[in-house]
């Protein structure tokens, strides 16, 4: 089962739905220093004859390989925990993102994690590193990133070309997601894939982006886009992956006021 959107939790809550993913990253990294030990034990032997100066120098850059993202991570895990930016510098927490997130999933799955429990987990987290740093984000610039399965499949308007070419009529959330967006002055789009996705992100360059999608093509989308903010809202799908699916609108009109909210 997934998870309904993404409400604000309680806080000890809030921390527990995040310990999933941030757990599995902490591991991740615990077993990156035995992988480093393991490997530096085998070579020592062999570099210390060859030269020692050789050996001291390969001896910084393994702790130097570690050292990055235990910094980058240890700032994403209190600034997730505590919604205080700490996120400084970005190339640490970005260098984080690339070593660890990339080898957290496939240790879940070896320890048994349900996959989208841990990509629900990774949006919480992502969620909560985009609101601490809220004094950082401009909200000039937001573009809503809408997935085409919210449109009812009996429908052959082509939103993906043009969003505006939806009737409001009612029998899908599109229409009242257009109206969240004339609403608040928002862009909208609507998109069949991740290729699409970060097309029109590179074309728009947003300051910021909500996007809508299941818990799969927002972990994907969220790490594609990296480092532009991005508010994840997990969408309900009552008939199935990709067919008729549905969303919160309380949850996107929150993330909306978080880029909105006056300067």
């Amino acid at each position: 089962m997934h998870e309904k959107g993404l409400p604000e939790d309680p806080p000890w809550r809030s921390w527990w739905s995040k310990a999933t993913f941030l757990g599995s990253c902490w591991a991740s990294l615990l077993i990156l220093l035995c992988l480093e030990g393991a490997v530096f034990y085998l070579v020592e032997p062999r570099l210390a004859r060859i030269d020692h100066l050789l050996l001291l120098a390969v001896g910084a850059a393994m702790v130097s390989f570690f050292f990055v993202p235990f910094v980058g991570l240890s700032l994403i895990t209190a600034t997730a925990l505590t919604g205080i930016d700490l996120l400084c510098p970005r190339a640490v927490t970005s260098i984080t993102i690339a070593v660890l997130f990339s080898i957290a999933p496939t240790l879940a799955q070896l320890l048994g994690i349900e996959r989208n429990r841990l990509r629900t987990s990774f949006v919480k987290v992502n969620n909560a590193l985009t609101r601490a740093q809220w004094r950082r984000i401009r909200g000039d610039r937001v573009v809503v990133l809408l997935p085409h399965c919210l449109q009812i499949d009996v429908c052959n308007r082509k939103l993906t070309t043009d969003v505006n070419n939806c009737l409001r009529c009612g029998k899908c959330p599109v229409g009242r997601l257009l109206e969240l967006g004339d609403k608040y002055g928002l862009h909208l789009e609507v998109v069949n894939g991740g290729t699409l996705a970060r097309r029109r992100v590179a074309a728009f360059r947003p300051s910021g982006i909500i996007a809508v999608a299941c818990e799969r093509d927002l972990t994907f989308g969220i790490q594609d886009v990296h480092p532009v903010p991005v508010y994840g809202v997990i969408n309900d799908r009552p008939n199935g992956p990709c067919v008729n699916t549905c969303v919160d609108m309380d949850m996107v009109e929150e993330a909306i006021k978080f880029f909105k909210r006056p300067s």
